[in-house]
């Protein structure tokens, strides 16, 4: 992954784009309700940022990553007694993302799957973007399959046709994913070809983000298999599905993300995923919970995604991690306040 010069623009433009999977949670006070430290105790969260949360503060800490590779950061907050905020506007395929940062998007039809990529494009003047697609190989310059770079090098289109070649190609790989995906779980996210016979599993790194939510696993147990086993988990509510386009560094970068919605008993949950980004990132998650509780409502947020290649000059690693961590902790403030959470109106 190439940060060089552009690593604070690369991290805040693709976490804004793939606010990956908020979890709504209301429950109905049938006894009488925890405080938040009863609630935090034991996560993430320790004594001090506890304490901070209490006092109206909006709090963020680095997340025990499962792999070097994987970044994340959690954030909570009280929402006080008398100020109610909704997470409702989830419940549709709408990207949650500002108006910045966001080039183009379209909802998914599951029953006319092709038809909804129709507008997917690299979009006017992206002949240089067309021409990386057609002379694509295995390495870190764009999330594709080893018959991802067959297709496209296959193609040989006329002179003047190469765009129009890319975005269909392009569509009909957006389709083959979802369908992969829907049909075997994280198992049938096709990995990405890297070189020396190396490759990155997509797939993979998702299970293994979703099996470090401790905290999520204890308290949602049956949801958290469900997830890990989709599609064969008993989520059966609601599902959206989107594409985004963004630009990062001037180049227009797609991603692929789903969005679940539940009810199990008192609990409503909003799961969202970015299961596929041509470039720059693998995968991306966040589980957010909105927990009534003694002084009010708490907003506990924890965003992963997975870094495939920590390179560029100028940065060490840990220097680009840090400055990850800070950008995504910004973003985290900033997507609660436009909710109406964490010192929101």
């Amino acid at each position: 992954m190439q940060y060089a010069g552009g690593v604070g623009h690369v991290v805040r433009s693709l976490f804004a784009s793939s606010l990956c999977a908020l979890v709504v949670v209301s429950v109905a006070p049938a006894r009488a309700l925890p405080g938040a430290a009863e609630i935090l105790s034991g996560t993430i969260f320790g004594e001090r940022d506890i304490a901070k949360v209490l006092a109206g503060e909006e709090v963020t800490t680095p997340v025990r990553e499962v792999s070097p590779r994987e970044l994340g950061v959690g954030l909570a907050c009280l929402v006080p007694s008398g100020r109610r905020a909704s997470l409702a506007v989830l419940r549709n395929a709408e990207p949650l993302m500002p108006e910045k940062y966001r080039d183009a998007s379209g909802p998914l039809d599951l029953d006319r799957l092709d038809e909804s990529f129709a507008a997917l494009g690299l979009g006017s003047g992206a002949a240089a973007e067309a021409r990386r697609y057609l002379a694509a190989e295995p390495g870190y310059g764009l999330n594709l399959s080893e018959s991802e770079i067959a297709a496209f090098a296959a193609l040989q289109p006329d002179p003047g046709q190469e765009l129009a070649a890319v975005d269909a190609q392009l569509r009909r790989i957006f389709a083959e994913r979802v369908r992969a995906y829907r049909s075997e779980g994280t198992s049938g996210i096709a990995p990405f070809a890297r070189g020396n016979g190396e490759s990155s599993s997509p797939g993979d790194e998702l299970r293994q983000t979703t099996e470090g939510l401790d905290g999520f696993r204890k308290a949602f147990p049956a949801f958290h298999r469900a997830l890990l086993s989709y599609p064969r988990g008993e989520i059966e509510d609601q599902e959206f599905w989107f594409w985004t386009r963004i630009r990062v560094l001037g180049r227009p970068v797609f991603m692929l993300h789903q969005r679940l919605a539940a009810e199990q008993g008192d609990v409503e949950v909003v799961v969202e995923r970015q299961i596929y980004a041509t470039q720059f990132l693998d995968v991306g998650q966040t589980v957010a919970a909105l927990l009534p509780v003694q002084e009010g409502t708490l907003l506990f947020d924890i965003y992963r995604t997975w870094v495939d290649r920590w390179t560029g000059p100028g940065f060490t690693v840990s220097a680009k991690r840090k400055v990850g961590n800070e950008l995504i902790s910004s973003t985290l403030f900033s997507v609660a306040r436009d909710l109406g959470l964490c010192g929101g109106d």
